[in-house]
């Protein structure tokens, strides 16, 4: 074997080094292609991870009917959308319908503190809604929703 290439299952090796075939080239640069167009995506999709950090109480857990529950939260999240906070309420298992709204803000979703007056016997149910708005439109879409806090009215 002393000739200047040995062929060896597909590979071809020339005085001991290995020279990258055309299959092998393709599919490198299809993999460079691939890598570069996979960074881009994560660039950006970097608002798609953004932190959301929230507070969001209730007190207290148990009233009469007629009594007052206080409801005092706020959320925001760090992307450069316009966001808006509210505090929404249920009866039983009844749709969500918001009591109040924060103004909102780019950055900020603001803070709602409010009272709710407990009507009925049977359970309430309070939650935050962080609303957020799109790139391409002012259309205020449902970011994220706080753990639901539940009040017992006697």
């Amino acid at each position: 074997m002393s000739s200047v290439f040995t062929v060896a299952e597909h590979e071809t090796f020339r005085r001991g080094r290995q020279t990258m075939g055309f299959l092998n080239r393709r599919a490198a640069r299809a993999a460079v292609v691939a890598a570069v167009g996979m960074s881009v995506l994560g660039l950006s999709a970097v608002t798609a991870s953004a932190k959301i950090s929230y507070d969001f109480k209730v007190r207290p857990h148990t009233v009469k009917a007629g009594a007052r529950v206080h409801v005092k939260g706020y959320a925001m999240n760090d992307s450069d959308l316009f966001q808006k906070f509210c505090v929404q309420q249920r009866q039983g298992k009844a749709p969500w319908h918001t009591v109040k709204c924060a103004h909102g803000a780019v950055w900020d979703g603001g803070a709602v503190d409010t009272s709710v007056k407990a009507k009925h016997r049977g359970t309430l149910q309070f939650r935050g809604a962080l609303y957020e708005t799109d790139w391409g439109s002012n259309k205020l879409h449902l970011e994220f929703v706080t753990p639901t806090e539940t009040v017992r009215v006697r």
